[in-house]
């Protein structure tokens, strides 16, 4: 995967607007933050944008060699955290010209990414993404870089535990599921964050996130490496 991603990571949004994102990783997840060229979200969304994302995902158990992403009892089921990077033909992306948030915009990156890449990927036809929004705020700074909006919602999702399925490439990254689970995809409650700003300087939106199965390991993620993420520009 580590190939792959740098390839993507060379013809990514974040290299071709002139900056990097650098994003640790931390305990309970996998080694490395990855990236992915969304090449689908411009025809899926109906926006004229080219995306790049950035993700991780929970680690590998050392017995089953498989992802707790599929672990319901851990709080790195169904979680990730990221970047998303969006260049937008015109405008700023997931923001009016008042710079206000326009909320649709930003929760369409999301959207595709948890159910176009990753719930069809294990399989899923028909995934759940259901959003509560719980807050919207200023954030003074962020990722050493000022002009950032923080959101926070609940959402109402298919989660990953599923019984195996052949010829599915997304067990590639994850490995298989490990043991029965009794329903595939069951909805479940997950908790999401987003920070996201316009960069003026490189004309493309970034937006950092969490997604995870409790309010605590969205805290968590987000002090202790969410905030660690800083902007850099390409030399």
């Amino acid at each position: 995967m580590g190939l792959y991603s740098a390839r993507q990571n060379a013809q990514s949004v974040m290299a071709k607007s002139g900056f990097r994102i650098d994003m640790p990783s931390g305990g309970g997840w996998y080694p490395f933050v990855l990236t992915y060229n969304a090449s689908g979200f411009r025809d899926w969304a109906g926006i004229g944008a080219d995306m790049s994302i950035m993700y991780n995902f929970g680690a590998f158990d050392a017995l089953t060699r498989t992802s707790s992403i599929y672990d319901v009892n851990s709080d790195r089921y169904s979680s990730f955290y990221g970047a998303y990077a969006i260049k937008k033909d015109s405008g700023a992306f997931g923001f009016s010209e008042g710079a206000e948030p326009v909320l649709e915009e930003i929760e369409a990156a999301v959207r595709y990414d948890y159910t176009q890449l990753v719930m069809r990927g294990f399989g899923c036809d028909d995934p759940v993404f259901d959003i509560e929004y719980i807050s919207v705020q200023k954030e003074r700074e962020f990722a050493g870089t000022a002009g950032w909006t923080r959101i926070d919602a609940r959402i109402e999702a298919s989660g990953a535990a599923h019984n195996f399925r052949t010829d599915r490439t997304a067990y590639i990254q994850y490995g298989p599921p490990a043991g029965k689970t009794p329903s595939d995809f069951a909805k479940t409650e997950l908790y999401g964050r987003v920070y996201a700003a316009y960069l003026s300087d490189f004309g493309c939106t970034v937006m950092i996130y969490v997604i995870a199965p409790s309010k605590d390991a969205v805290e968590e993620c987000a002090e202790n490496i969410l905030r660690k993420t800083r902007i850099v520009r390409l030399q």
